[in-house]
């Protein structure tokens, strides 16, 4: 069910939302009949429908600002990712001449390996061989470095170190934070209890004889975009809305067209 909601295509979720949710409103009319001679007092059809709409709204809204919030922590941690990648690169020629060459290319590798995680669907063959080549690359940085400190222990050299311990913990976290989402069982519940809401006000629309045809499109289509961006929030790589890899690109580039 995750990897509907989060790695399917996007177009997915909204299309069948917009036919759940229609039905949900045109099939009480359709049994009009049957609910007319069974259901003569509004009072509580009324009361559901607003604690459906309120208790909807509330996990909605709740669940998109959980959303928005991790997809603003996302955009961060990329600048800071790439920070600390350049940061690393600069602080590499304090390595001898030789071993500056070899940690630096391997870095450029390292790094067009991270932007290629965050290119991949998450769990895919191909999202795990740039992990796989991303801690393979960060194993053979951190023996040459640490190697080159034990051999001539400068403060400089140390330094390189530090900054190259941030950009892997730095990775590592960006690599969590991509797959973090709302929880599916939250995105079901809100799915749900928005379907109750709208059968809800299918039903009153039977029980008064009325059919009001763009009023229900409203409503129906204003859910979708909502839901639609919540979950969308948390396809950062695949969705509507993604997260810049801008400062990352603009780093590997100028390392590639460094002397």
């Amino acid at each position: 069910m995750t990897n509907f909601f989060y790695q399917s295509s996007p177009w997915i979720l909204p299309a069948l939302m917009l036919i759940v949710l229609g039905l949900a409103i045109e099939l009480p009319y359709r049994f009009r009949g049957f609910l007319s001679s069974s259901v003569t007092n509004l009072d509580p059809v009324n009361a559901l429908q607003a604690a459906l709409f309120t208790l909807s709204a509330f996990v909605l809204g709740l669940s998109f600002s959980q959303a928005s919030a991790r997809f603003d922590s996302r955009r961060g941690i990329v600048v800071t990712e790439a920070n600390a990648i350049g940061t690393t690169w600069l602080r590499a020629v304090q390595l001898e001449s030789a071993q500056s060459r070899r940690f630096r290319k391997i870095l450029v590798d390292d790094t067009a390996a991270i932007l290629g995680t965050y290119e991949n669907k998450t769990g895919s063959a191909s999202y795990q061989q740039m992990v796989d080549r991303t801690n393979h690359d960060q194993d053979i940085l951190w023996r040459i470095a640490s190697s080159a400190l034990r051999k001539r222990g400068t403060a400089a050299l140390s330094q390189l170190t530090l900054s190259l311990n941030d950009m892997i913990d730095i990775v590592a976290q960006q690599r969590q934070s991509f797959a973090s989402y709302v929880p599916t069982a939250i995105v079901v519940l809100t799915l749900c209890l928005v379907t109750l809401a709208a059968l809800s006000l299918g039903l009153r629309f039977a029980l008064q004889g009325s059919r009001p045809v763009i009023m229900s499109a409203v409503y129906v289509i204003a859910y979708v975009i909502v839901i639609e961006m919540m979950i969308d929030y948390d396809r950062p790589s695949r969705g509507f809305v993604t997260v810049s890899l801008t400062p990352m690109t603009t780093q590997l580039e100028l390392m590639r067209h460094s002397p």
